[in-house]
C-alpha cells in the first residue's frame, strides 16, 4: 500500500498592489490594488471613500498592461483624489477648538472642558450644543465616538421598534457597528445591523434605513417584490438613497491634521431634543406609512 505525500497548499498571499508613475504634475504616482475576477472582461478603475485605488481586472490580466492604462487615467485619478481630500478635511474637528460636529442632520456647536476623571458627553438641548467634559490627559474624540456609538444604539433600537409596529412586523436584535460598505443588514432571523454614522445624517434619512432593513423581514433579497415593499412602506427612499450617494462619505467625525484650516460653518437651525414616532397605519389592506404620514423631528 502506498502512501501519498499531501501536497502542500501555497501559502496565501497579501493584496497585489502596483506603483504606477504619472505624467501629473500633481500625482507623480500612484499605488493601485489590483483585484482579479474571473467574471471581469475588461478593467476598471474604482476609488473608495478612503482615497484606495482598486483596478478590477480578468484572472489572467498581466499586471505589467496596468500602467498604461492607469497612466491614461491620471487626470481623472488626480480629479478624484483632490475631490476626497478636500471632502476628508470638511469631516476634521477640532473640540479643543469648539469646532461644531453632525447631529441628526444638523451642525452643532461644542463646549470642550478639560476637567474631572472620566470622560462625560451630553446634548444640551436648550443651548443647542454638545457639552463634554473629558479629563486634561483623555481622548475628547475617543469620547465623542463613544458617545455616539451609545446614541445610535438608543435612537436605532427605538426607531426600529416604532417602525416595526407600524408594519406588523416582528424584528429581532439590533445591533450598531463601525461599517465602510454597508449602512444596514438584515439577516435571517430578523436581526438588524446599523452604521453608527447615520445619526449623522438627517432623521428621514435613517429612517429610510431602518425601514429597507425591516423590509428584508419579508423579502430576505432585493427583488422586485421587496422594491415594491419599499415604495409602498417608505416612498422617500429613493431620495434617502441620492442623500447618501451624495453626502454619505462627509458622516464621518476625522481627528484634526497639523494642516487643517477649514471649519464647517454652523446652520443656526433648531434641533430637536427627540424623534417622535412614526404613525400606525391603518388596517385597509394597503402597506405602511407615506412620506406625509411619517412625522419626524
Amino acid at each position: 500500500m502506498s502512501i501519498r505525500a499531501r501536497s502542500r497548499r501555497p501559502e496565501p498571499q497579501g493584496p497585489e498592489q502596483r506603483t504606477v508613475a504619472l505624467d501629473h504634475p500633481d500625482l507623480p504616482e500612484v499605488t493601485v490594488r489590483v483585484r482579479r475576477n474571473r467574471r471581469a472582461r475588461h478593467v476598471r478603475l474604482h476609488v473608495d471613500e478612503q482615497g484606495e485605488v482598486t483596478a478590477s481586472v480578468p484572472a489572467r490580466f498581466s499586471a505589467a498592461r496596468l500602467d498604461p492604462i492607469v497612466r491614461e487615467r491620471g487626470d481623472w485619478l488626480h480629479e478624484v483624489l483632490t475631490r476626497m481630500a478636500l471632502k476628508s478635511r470638511d469631516t476634521e474637528v477640532d473640540l479643543d477648538r469648539g469646532d461644531p460636529v453632525r447631529w441628526l442632520g444638523h451642525w452643532v456647536p461644542t463646549a470642550l472642558e478639560r476637567v474631572g476623571k472620566r470622560a462625560v458627553v451630553r446634548y444640551d438641548g436648550d443651548a443647542a450644543r454638545l457639552e463634554l467634559r473629558v479629563p486634561v490627559d483623555g481622548d475628547a474624540h475617543e469620547a465623542l465616538l463613544a458617545w455616539y456609538r451609545r446614541e445610535a444604539r438608543r435612537i436605532f433600537e427605538e426607531r426600529v421598534a416604532a417602525w416595526a409596529e407600524v408594519l406588523d412586523l416582528d424584528a429581532g436584535k439590533v445591533s450598531v457597528r463601525e461599517q465602510r460598505t454597508r449602512w444596514g443588514s438584515c439577516t435571517h432571523r430578523g436581526d438588524l445591523s446599523f452604521n453608527w454614522r447615520l445619526v449623522l445624517a438627517p432623521p428621514w434619512v435613517l429612517d429610510s434605513i431602518v425601514v429597507h432593513e425591516l423590509c428584508h423581514i419579508d423579502e430576505l433579497n432585493h427583488s422586485d417584490r421587496f422594491w415594491a415593499l419599499l415604495d409602498e412602506r417608505y416612498p422617500r427612499h429613493t431620495e434617502a438613497s441620492d442623500w447618501l450617494r451624495d453626502h454619505g462619505s462627509a458622516l464621518r467625525v476625522s481627528r484634526p491634521s497639523i494642516a487643517a484650516e477649514v471649519v464647517p460653518v454652523i446652520e443656526r437651525e433648531p434641533v430637536a431634543s427627540a424623534m417622535s414616532a412614526p404613525r400606525r397605519k391603518r388596517r385597509s389592506g394597503s402597506g405602511g406609512p407615506t412620506s406625509g404620514q411619517t412625522s419626524l423631528f
